[in-house]
């Protein structure tokens, strides 16, 4: 059974985006090409994500929107998992990054058995 992936973030430029990418141990390659999507048919991306072991997924942007849609598929559910860690990586920069401008400080970090990660911040009044 092969499966499909299709996660679609809002992103705030490339900078964080190829950041998430590279935290997440992989690389973004600025080509336009064409990958399979979900349902298996070739659809045109502006860059595709590709891991240390080959796994790829690729990514359409919505200059417009600012979204970033991940678009994959294989048999093994590798691109799922790509675009999910990518996926992670992008929202806990994010979400980091506007608290620490808020005030608040990360206080610990503990990596869950599931890969979630849980984040514990603080702030002095």
């Amino acid at each position: 059974m092969s499966q499909g992936v299709e996660i679609v973030l809002v992103i705030q430029g490339l900078i964080g985006l190829t950041q998430a990418v590279s935290e997440a141990g992989a690389e973004l390659i600025r080509e336009r090409r064409k990958v399979k999507n979900a349902q298996g048919q070739l659809e045109e991306v502006q860059a595709v994500v590709r891991d240390r072991d080959g796994t790829e997924v690729g990514v359409k942007l919505d200059e417009k929107t600012g979204q970033a849609t991940f678009v994959g598929h294989d048999a093994t559910g590798k691109a799922k998992a790509l675009a999910g860690r990518v996926a992670q990586r992008y929202a806990y920069a994010k979400v980091t990054q506007e608290l620490q401008k808020k005030g608040y400080q990360i206080a610990r970090e503990e990596k869950q058995v599931d890969g979630t990660v849980k984040v514990v911040l603080s702030r002095w009044a």
